[in-house]
């Protein structure tokens, strides 16, 4: 899946809530204490939905306490992985709005459910709305400039977040930059805009604990796994237990080869947040220790809590295509799904990545060949996108480009994936072996 998947619909959403718990005193003094700092900003969020749920019941139009509750059930969604608090916020959202149409905030919070459930379509609708009643807030630069990324509109994006960066340069806007950066192949430049975002993040609590937590997935992402574990060891000290922080520790053991250690780990993850990422993570480690019995366990899980998204509003057709065409279940149903998310999404590498996959698998060749093309047109450097031309050319018959890509692949991270960094070598040494042979 996306290394920021969900990144930029909800980088607002706890600056908008801590914001506005501030202003109303529902912070108190105590949640900044050192002694327990970790915990304290999840319980300010938990006080903060009781008591505008109160103040909502005797005042039921209270606009700024319904965008208030709004952005809290959106933080909560963020810090549970529950789906249902999306479909509560986008509830309130929908309220203020019938209050107060142009209500700014409404607008801003609206675009961020709709973007969280991806359907970006809509979120670049309101975005565009924010940004038509007040052309300078960051925030609404940075709504649209979410949206315009994840419909591939790449470069009105970056226009997007650079006047953000102008008008406010803090966390949200130096995580968007490093993210576009990552696109575009700097890599390098990401990993300096990730420190840029810590450091304008306070040293404890989730926020910290979930820059730390990208900067670290961005290490391991660049064949860098001690700075990674050194990111994840601060996002825990800032969180202690961070459910992303303990996720990002198990892909390091289990890439180490210690399943043991990667299954205790995710299996302390999904059971605090199974979510379908690390539930199919977890059944990949245990085929790879060849406990095929339970990993099947964990792929049974995964039908069910799509199902749970897909309830409440979330479109899952891209990370359900690959979910599918990774595990060879069924290749039209995946290729059903990743035409369907290309069409939500056009101009999206993501998508046309997804499809070339899909594609693949399911024997089309030449028809992947162009959409993968397509997934690399801004030169990212991802070993996994790489992985995927690599073996889509293999398949297409150019030997040559299969090589440098899988090559490519290997050199960025040899240990990019528990299901796929082994084959990858395989199939570079095969093709290096065909090169020799040749008279």
């Amino acid at each position: 899946m996306n290394r920021l998947a969900g990144v930029t619909a909800v980088l607002l959403i706890l600056a908008g809530v801590t914001g506005f718990l501030s202003a109303t005193g529902i912070l108190s003094g105590s949640d900044n204490k050192s002694s327990d700092r970790a915990t304290s900003i999840e319980s300010a969020a938990d006080r903060a939905i009781v008591q505008l749920q109160q103040r909502l019941a005797g005042a039921p139009n209270d606009l700024m306490a319904t965008d208030g509750l709004g952005s809290a059930y959106l933080q909560k969604a963020r810090e549970s992985g529950d789906p249902a608090f999306y479909t509560k916020a986008v509830g309130l959202f929908d309220k203020a709005l019938a209050i107060a149409p142009n209500d700014q905030a409404g607008i801003i919070g609206a675009s961020m459910a709709a973007a969280a459930r991806h359907d970006f379509a809509r979120a670049l609708e309101l975005a565009q709305q924010a940004v038509s009643l007040d052309p300078e807030d960051p925030d609404a630069q940075g709504a649209l400039g979410d949206a315009l990324v994840e419909l591939g509109r790449y470069d009105e994006a970056l226009s997007a977040f650079q006047q953000m960066l102008d008008a406010r340069p803090d966390l949200n806007a130096y995580v968007r930059v490093a993210y576009i950066r990552e696109l575009h192949g700097d890599s390098a430049g990401g990993i300096e805009a990730l420190k840029l975002a810590v450091g304008a993040v306070r040293p404890a609590g989730e926020p910290a604990a979930w820059v730390h937590w990208q900067l670290g997935n961005l290490y391991f992402n660049t064949n860098a796994p001690d700075n990674a574990a050194a990111e994840y060891r601060a996002a825990l000290d800032a969180f202690p237990g961070y459910v992303h922080a303990v996720a990002g520790n198990a892909r390091l053991a289990a890439v180490r080869g210690d399943y043991d250690k990667a299954i205790e780990l995710y299996r302390d993850v999904t059971a605090r947040q199974p979510a379908v990422e690390y539930v199919a993570a977890l059944g990949d480690v245990y085929r790879a220790a060849g406990r095929s019995v339970e990993a099947q366990r964990q792929y049974d899980l995964v039908g069910a809590i799509d199902e749970l998204y897909r309830t409440n509003g979330i479109d899952t057709n891209l990370e359900m295509a690959l979910y599918e065409a990774d595990h060879d279940l069924d290749p039209g149903k995946a290729l059903a799904q990743a035409r369907a998310a290309y069409e939500a999404r056009p101009g999206s590498i993501r998508a046309a990545d997804a499809l070339a996959w899909a594609l693949y698998k399911a024997g089309k060749h030449e028809e992947a060949l162009q959409h993968s093309r397509e997934a690399l047109r801004l030169g990212t450097q991802d070993s996994l996108l790489l992985f995927h031309a690599g073996m889509i050319n293999y398949a297409a018959g150019d030997h040559e480009v299969a090589r440098a890509y899988l090559s490519r692949a290997v050199e960025i991270n040899p240990s990019f994936s528990v299901l796929y960094a082994a084959q990858a070598r395989a199939a570079l040494e095969a093709l290096r072996g065909a090169v020799k042979g040749q008279p």
